[in-house]
Formats: C-alpha cells, sequence, structure tokens
C-alpha cells in the first residue's frame, strides 16, 4: 500500500515536495502548510514525520474528565492520535505553489526537495 510507503517518507509541515501537477501536465513543487481531511471529525490535524495526527475529541474529554476528578487543571492542548489506515484516503495535504495554493493527496507526494 502507498501509504506505508510514506511512513517511511518523514515529511512534516514546512518540508517542500514534488509532485505530479495533473492540471499542467508536469513536474511541480511546492511547500507543505497544513494537513486537512475531508472527514468531518477530522477538523485539528497534525503533520510529524510523515503521520498524519488529529485532535482526538473523545480521548480528550475522557483525559479531562480523569483531571477533573484528581482536581488538575483541564489539558491546554487536545490529544492527537494518529489518523486510523482505513481513513488515510481522506487525507490530503495543502501545498504553497509559485502558481499559488494546491491541494494534493498524501500519495501524490513523489519526494522530498527541502526538509525543514
Amino acid at each position: 500500500m502507498v501509504f506505508k510507503q510514506l511512513f517511511q517518507v518523514k515529511i512534516n509541515v514546512g518540508d517542500t515536495v514534488g509532485f505530479k501537477d495533473f492540471e499542467f501536465g508536469e513536474q511541480s513543487s511546492g511547500e507543505i502548510v497544513q494537513v486537512l481531511s475531508d472527514m468531518d471529525s477530522y477538523d485539528d490535524m497534525r503533520l510529524k514525520d510523515g503521520v498524519p495526527y488529529y485532535a482526538s475529541k473523545k480521548l480528550t474529554a475522557t483525559e479531562n474528565r480523569k483531571r477533573k476528578k484528581a482536581k488538575l487543571s483541564p489539558l491546554e492542548n487536545p490529544i492527537y492520535v494518529p489518523v486510523k489506515e482505513k481513513n488515510m484516503d481522506s487525507v490530503f495535504l495543502e501545498l504553497e505553489t509559485f502558481r499559488g495554493k494546491k491541494f494534493i493527496w498524501m500519495n501524490e507526494v513523489e519526494r522530498i526537495i527541502k526538509s525543514i
């Protein structure tokens, strides 16, 4: 599967990646601005070393309930968990290219040009 290969490609937000621009029929490149998903529940996402993460509302709420019982302050940040393999087809990247913003699926990344 292509996504398992991407886990070996350690892309992050800020990296410049190469991809095939099907609109113009040529190789292109762009800087990763953010990782997104077309799933409504993945509204807050991160990308670390090629693995997309989403903010889990369920795990964050559970942890905050535990913290409240223990008389601790709530978490300042949500708990991020990796996107499940069955949902990887919903994940895409926003790139800033010389032609402007471009959205590509994660499996369209062909190479890393510059890593931050």
